[in-house]
């Protein structure tokens, strides 16, 4: 009977550690993978689709602000103009942060493209100034001006480029938030060796009630708590989780507002360099190429948001990230739980075990 016993409470201790060490492992992979991809998205995904938006909106602005300089002569003066300067400054800064917080597999190459068309762009830009200071080379300056803009708005150039990116870094956010969704089904996956650990902690203590007759064993009732407290730190995990959607949300919108000021700004520039083509070229035209051109620029109108529109946006995004990340700690509380909760269930059945070692 003695030796029943005993074999009894080693094959206990051995059954409860075992189930402490699977829901420590799955536990600690579900917590710190949320808390992990959440700190990722806040911290670079999302603030890349965003730059990659930025660098599309300054370059387009550039554009329309050079456009702008020729078309009132002010370039003869002032080239393309201080806000046709400012505005590549600040591109070529949401590039530089675009290559920091990069998550699409393709970012680095296309990054790569897309510096080397923006240095042509530059060049281009440069030889249409030289050319419009020159007496008579404004038909040439033109030229220039047409080709640079080509750069920006053709075919496989760098708005089409960038385009492509921002669709990559926003399809690298869905991959990421899709890897740490806590749905019903994967929850309650996570959420079973905890509850099954929870079950042999009582029924450990049902045994040990029965056998002994005493009512509680204090540190086995304290590793259940703890086990109770791991089942609620994965459902706030999940809640964690959740929060990504709204993370996903608001960039969309944020985009969604830098697109309308893109447009905008596309439309103005376009019209200026529609009618400065027009005006350059005389009664003949310069080609149906151009014609299609000004009919296209000229029937488009977009209003451009209101700064204060795209800063609000962009500052929803930060407080939902920043909301996503508050994780308390779960990704060591939760195993520091399990590995306490193992302490305790060695420690509640020590003496018992203990008890038998050496009776007959």
């Amino acid at each position: 009977m003695t030796l029943r016993t005993r074999q009894a409470l080693v094959r206990i201790r051995a059954v409860l550690l075992a189930g402490t060490v699977l829901a420590l492992v799955t536990s600690y992979l579900a917590v710190s993978g949320v808390v992990r991809t959440a700190d990722r998205i806040s911290s670079a995904t999302s603030r890349a689709i965003l730059e990659v938006a930025a660098a599309r909106d300054a370059l387009v602005s550039a554009d329309a602000a050079a456009i702008a300089s020729f078309a009132s002569g002010e370039a003869k003066l002032a080239g393309p103009g201080q806000e046709y300067e400012n505005r590549m400054a600040a591109a070529s800064q949401s590039l530089a942060r675009v290559a920091e917080f990069n998550q699409a597999d393709t970012g680095t190459g296309t990054l790569q493209t897309v510096e080397g068309l923006v240095a042509s762009y530059s060049g281009a830009m440069g030889q249409a100034d030289a050319h419009f200071r020159q007496p008579g080379g404004e038909l040439v300056g033109l030229a220039d001006l047409w080709y640079a803009s080509l750069l920006l708005h053709g075919r496989d150039n760098v708005l089409d480029l960038l385009g492509e990116l921002q669709k990559d870094e926003r399809a690298a956010l869905d991959t990421q938030i899709s890897g740490t969704r806590m749905s019903a089904g994967p929850l309650i996956l996570w959420l079973l060796p905890p509850i099954v650990l929870l079950a042999l902690l009582v029924s450990a203590q049902v045994f040990l009630r029965q056998r002994f007759r005493r009512r509680l064993n204090l540190p086995l009732l304290g590793a259940t708590v703890l086990g109770l407290g791991v089942i609620a730190g994965l459902l706030l995990a999940a809640a964690l989780a959740g929060r990504l959607d709204t993370v996903r949300s608001n960039v969309d919108q944020a985009v969604v507002v830098r697109e309308k000021s893109i447009e905008a700004a596309n439309a103005d520039g376009h019209a200026r360099l529609a009618t400065l083509l027009y005006q350059r070229c005389g009664p003949p035209g310069c080609g149906s190429t151009v014609d299609d051109f000004r009919r296209k620029a000229l029937s488009a109108s977009t209003a451009a948001p209101a700064q204060n529109a795209i800063t609000s946006a962009a500052r929803a995004v930060t407080s939902a990230g920043t909301a996503a990340t508050e994780s308390g700690g779960l990704s060591v509380l939760v195993p520091a739980a399990l590995i306490l909760a193992g302490a305790l269930t060695v420690a509640g059945l020590y003496r018992r075990i203990d008890e038998y070692r050496y009776r007959p």
